[in-house]
């Protein structure tokens, strides 16, 4: 009889064992998950809005680079270098909502949030936004600067990357 009961300790004990483990690791995880929340929201790919096709709203907005800037329409060159990674433009905007953020698009992906107004701010490109061809800057302001609300601003311009 006692080597039955016993044996039924022993087996609840390692049930209760194995249980125990399980929920810890359930634990760790929604742990890991509540810690890594604030990186992976500022990792998550905002795309631009698809209708937006011609500028609207409030203020100007030109890039600068090493080559010019892109005012009066003009494309400036980014002379890209073999063992480049990383280039920065500047971005020159007047009469911004500055109580709105700016979230700053490079071909249609987020690149950066800003709070601009009458201000002079640099941006980094790379990956993708370094390679040879034109590419697109837009500046987006919404309303209640909820990314689902209405768009207030929308100002873009162009760049070109050169090897």
């Amino acid at each position: 009889m006692k080597k039955k009961f016993s044996i039924i300790i022993t087996a609840l004990l390692v049930t209760l064992n194995l249980v125990g483990c399980g929920t810890n690791q359930n634990a760790t995880k929604v742990k890991n998950k509540v810690q890594n929340a604030p990186q992976q929201a500022k990792n998550d790919v905002i795309t631009i809005p698809k209708d937006l096709n011609a500028d609207m709203g409030t203020g100007t907005f030109y890039i600068s680079t090493a080559s010019g800037t892109s005012k009066n329409g003009a494309t400036p060159i980014v002379n890209k270098k073999s063992n480049d990674t990383v280039e920065r433009i500047q971005l020159n905007t007047t009469d911004f909502s500055a109580k709105n953020s700016s979230y700053i698009f490079v071909d249609g992906i987020l690149n950066t949030k800003q709070q601009l107004s009458n201000s002079k701010s640099n941006i980094d490109i790379k990956d993708s936004a370094l390679k040879q061809g034109k590419h697109r800057i837009d500046i987006v302001q919404f309303n209640n600067n909820k990314t689902t609300d209405k768009v207030l601003t929308h100002k873009s311009a162009y760049y070109e990357v050169r090897s």
